[in-house]
């Protein structure tokens, strides 16, 4: 970074930038830099460098903030001169406007940072909370000088939005006082220090057995009619007797305790997670203890699976899973937040417990989350749940029925029925709006068609996946693309460069075999999510080594440019004029064998995006304009390596919005 700061448009001393965690993959590392004010952390502010086994780069994500003169000086005024609130009165700030009514899973965190704010930043707490359904977790942004809210959002995330509706602001107006927070801080404090000591990460070697639904009793049968009132006996042939690996055995009593999963209770209803004196579990639903097994076997596999694909650090520890939660509620959710993170399966009509597509769902958010801690928000809800649900689907798929009987279902058994209406992986006419910031469970109303957020993210990976299958590669290798994809990211990704990176994962995965990075390509590009053949006005650029004084002018929507780079040195600039509520998505693609990279400058010339693909991969930039004018970008190509001239040194942008 020092070699190329002022290419990335950074300091050239880099002393606002502290390494913090470095990320392994299957292509290489993963080198993640918070930037720093005043010895503070810029909250979501983070530049990843991404280097291949070879050091070269791959990419690099940047989402650090510009800090002039006066910002800067306006946070020391904030950090030295200004009254400040003590951590515990914003502690008591945060717990007021949760109206905590359930006792605590984690102790609350309070820290200090910068939030990016209009104009500069503004010193305030970050501060998590974590408590029992229905309270959930939040994240609040505390203003350090006047206690207010300045944001917040919710660190539980459930199978449909029950509970995300209830948001800070709905809460003060439903709920009563809170409960007193020194003393069930007190409380979770007391329930750590006797916690039993979790698994070892060490394989027992001592494996039980027990029923499992696989994936689910509708699947296994082809019977669209069996439902959560049937009779026992109606689900007498869809149990398997399967292997339960590596459990703890301690005092003669077995517990489904293993090095990839922890059954335990987390929340109400408080029920005990079964045990055996033998090792087998011979429960079926209906059973607390059949839930047990089922989201244990589910878990446990899902985890070597992951393994066997090459990635050894993605939840590789005993994950904590109460498999009786949510208040008994018809809901389930993976929840995060402080030190901890869980998943908890809710009863209620069909037993969340009882579908894998339910408990593998829950168990994506966890994936993501622990491949990029900071993965929020951009569209990071609706690809959150749309991964969780594709996560679901590929393993229905490779189940001996699960590509005849309704391939197209998610969340099969517990869903499509009178419990709740599912969701569906097969959404080909829901069609992406760069205008638009797409969170989780939305509805969505697009071109006349209604869809669900989630249902866009899924439905191109679903697609893939089978086209690619239909075609004779296998689901390991199309899960292997979409997981490393995940790899080099930071906050507020969007669609268009959550699937870029994915097509270039496939490229570089498999640089010998297009039909991976093609097919994805072809999939996000049927739902508008990047860009395809165009519809504007193409321009051919001549001029070489221009200025933004000089750039070339593109005013219309799907507007392609077809040049090239004339050397090493040159550098072309094309002025946007954005319209007020667009969002500009600017693709550029160079020839196979050349690395161009793409940046995007505002008329100041500041640096606002950039984005680093690789060799003959495409790169793209985003910059919405919320504002209620128009606003002119210039987007400006660079050469790094490979071929120039006319020959060579071809490429092409297109501009959309």
């Amino acid at each position: 970074m020092r070699d190329n700061a002022e290419r990335f448009g950074l300091p050239a001393s880099l002393e606002n930038l502290v390494l913090v965690q470095v990320k392994e993959s299957l292509l290489g590392k993963h080198y993640h830099y918070q930037q720093i004010l005043l010895d503070l952390p810029v909250d979501g502010a983070e530049i990843v460098v991404s280097l291949g086994k070879d050091g070269q780069l791959l990419q690099i994500y940047n989402t650090s903030r510009h800090v002039s003169e006066d910002m800067a000086e306006e946070a020391v005024n904030q950090l030295h001169l200004k009254a400040q609130l003590s951590s515990e009165s914003a502690l008591d700030r945060a717990w007021t406007n949760m109206r905590v009514q359930n006792p605590l899973v984690d102790l609350p965190r309070s820290e200090q940072v910068w939030v990016p704010v209009k104009g500069g930043f503004q010193l305030s707490y970050k501060v998590s909370i974590s408590a029992q359904m229905p309270t959930g977790g939040f994240v609040q942004y505390i203003n350090a000088q006047d206690g207010s809210l300045i944001d917040s959002y919710s660190t539980s995330m459930p199978r449909n939005g029950k509970f995300e509706e209830r948001t800070l602001a709905a809460r003060q107006l439903a709920l009563g006082s809170p409960l007193d927070r020194k003393a069930e801080t007190a409380a979770i404090e007391r329930q750590k220090r006797l916690a039993q000591p979790v698994a070892s990460l060490v394989p027992s070697g001592i494996n039980g057995s027990g029923f499992v639904f696989d994936p689910d009793p509708r699947t296994t049968l082809n019977n669209d009619g069996l439902t959560d009132t049937s009779a026992a006996s109606a689900f007498d042939s869809a149990y398997f007797n399967k292997p339960l690996l590596d459990i703890t055995l301690n005092g003669g009593v077995y517990s489904l305790a293993g090095p990839y999963v922890n059954i335990k209770d987390i929340e109400a209803p408080n029920i005990a997670p079964s045990t055996t004196t033998n090792g087998a579990w011979t429960a079926k639903r209906g059973s607390d203890a059949f839930d047990d097994t089922n989201v244990y076997f589910h878990l446990d596999q899902n985890q070597r699976y992951i393994q066997s694909l090459g990635f050894t650090n993605i939840i590789n520890r005993p994950f904590d899973v109460d498999t009786n939660g949510v208040n008994g509620d018809d809901n389930s959710h993976y929840s995060y937040g402080g030190s901890t993170d869980y998943l908890a399966f809710g009863h209620g009509c069909v037993n969340d417990s009882e579908d894998a597509d339910v408990i593998l769902h829950e168990y994506g958010h966890g994936i993501q989350r622990n491949i990029n801690t900071s993965w929020s928000g951009g569209d990071t809800g609706a690809m959150g749940e749309g991964f969780g649900d594709y996560w679901a689907g590929s393993y229905s798929y490779s189940t001996p029925n699960g590509p005849t009987y309704h391939p197209e279902w998610v969340f099969t058994w517990d869903g499509h029925s009178n419990c709740w209406g599912g969701r569906a992986l097969n959404r080909t006419d829901a069609r992406y709006n760069s205008s638009r910031t797409y969170s989780a469970h939305q509805s969505i109303t697009e071109g006349g068609v209604s869809f669900s957020s989630d249902e866009l993210w899924s439905a191109p990976l679903f697609q893939s996946l089978t086209s690619l299958m239909a075609n004779g590669k296998s689901r390991a290798d199309v899960d292997k693309i979409i997981l490393q994809a995940h790899f080099g990211l930071g906050s507020g990704v969007r669609m268009p460069a959550m699937a870029t990176a994915i097509v270039n994962a496939a490229h570089n995965l498999f640089p010998n075999d297009v039909a991976y990075e093609n097919t994805f390509k072809e999939k996000f590009q049927a739902q508008n999510i990047i860009s395809s053949l165009p519809t504007g006005p193409a321009i051919n650029e001549t001029e070489s080594n221009n200025t933004q004084a000089t750039a070339n002018v593109i005013s219309t929507t799907n507007t392609t440019v077809n040049a090239t780079i004339a050397s090493s040195s040159d550098v072309d600039f094309f002025k946007v004029t954005l319209p007020a509520g667009k969002t500009l998505t600017a693709t550029m693609t160079p020839n196979s064998t050349s690395d161009y990279d793409l940046e995007l400058y505002n008329s100041a010339g500041t640096r606002l995006a950039s984005s680093i693909a690789g060799t003959g991969a495409a790169d793209v930039v985003t910059r919405a304009n919320s504002g209620t004018t128009s606003v002119d970008f210039y987007v400006k190509v660079i050469y790094y390596s490979g071929g120039t001239g006319s020959t060579n040194g071809k490429y092409s942008l297109v501009a959309a919005w």
